[in-house]
């Protein structure tokens, strides 16, 4: 992916970035603590290979979407697939390609920078911009995953917290915490009781899972099934092989 020559690329350097902690404190983290790490999750890998699995169920039944990340910076790749259709997203850190096969369509684009001052110290939790090494998807569990900023404090601060607990995840020390949506009327028939229940990777902060459920019954629940740190990743595994015949929307 080359980009254009009218593309500037855009590149974040580890050196100008606030250094981050490299490790959470021995025993169990406050909220607070959990939280700041989890936000510079994504930098304390070189190398990461991720595979998500999402499963939901609704009155339809139950649905499956896998997500595969690939990160090697300023190279990144993510593929969602629900059973035949796929989507694939890669960048190079200036340009971004997208192939959709459900359509066999193609984008590319350059990538730009957010606009200045979203990362200043003075802006509420809800509203900043984390700097960050390089472009991900703006939607879908792969920037949740790595990026969990956001979803703390939009989503799991708006609840009512639980306590931290020490757990496991594919043999993972992991940190999981619920998130209560609170109640509008506490009597019956108000509205469903519902939680998250969030588990974070002790070493590095990702996200390992994420569960809501309604009624002590697990509705949606989206999992790290595989993980591999700071080991190789081939260049080509960052190429999107395109099909002939596919119709390039710009």
């Amino acid at each position: 992916m080359k980009p254009p020559s009218s593309t500037v690329p855009v590149h974040t350097s580890e050196a100008t970035l606030a250094p981050v902690v490299s490790a959470l404190p021995g025993g169990l983290p406050t909220l607070d603590q959990l939280f700041a790490f989890a936000a510079d999750a994504e930098r304390r890998a070189r190398t990461l290979r991720l595979r998500i699995e999402d499963r939901s169920v609704t009155t339809s039944g139950e649905s499956l979407t896998r997500t595969e990340i690939l990160v090697d910076r300023p190279r990144a790749r993510v593929t969602t697939s629900t059973g035949s259709a796929y989507e694939v997203w890669a960048t190079d850190g200036s340009v971004i390609e997208q192939y959709n096969a459900a359509s066999n369509t193609a984008t590319r684009r350059p990538h730009r920078a957010p606009p200045t001052g979203l990362d200043d110290a003075e802006l509420p939790a809800t509203a900043g911009h984390v700097q960050t090494l390089g472009p991900l998807p703006g939607k879908g569990w792969a920037s949740t995953f790595l990026r969990p900023a956001h979803f703390c404090a939009n989503t799991l601060r708006s609840g009512t917290l639980g306590a931290i607990h020490e757990s496991t995840h594919l043999d993972r020390a992991a940190l999981t915490v619920e998130s209560a949506a609170p109640r509008i009327i506490d009597r019956v028939g108000d509205h469903a009781t519902f939680r998250y229940r969030v588990t974070f990777d002790r070493a590095t902060g990702i996200l390992l899972s994420v569960s809501e459920i309604h009624d002590d019954r697990v509705v949606r629940e989206a999992q790290v099934t595989a993980i591999t740190l700071d080991a190789p990743i081939p260049a080509s595994e960052f190429i999107i092989e395109m099909p002939e015949g596919v119709t390039k929307i710009y």
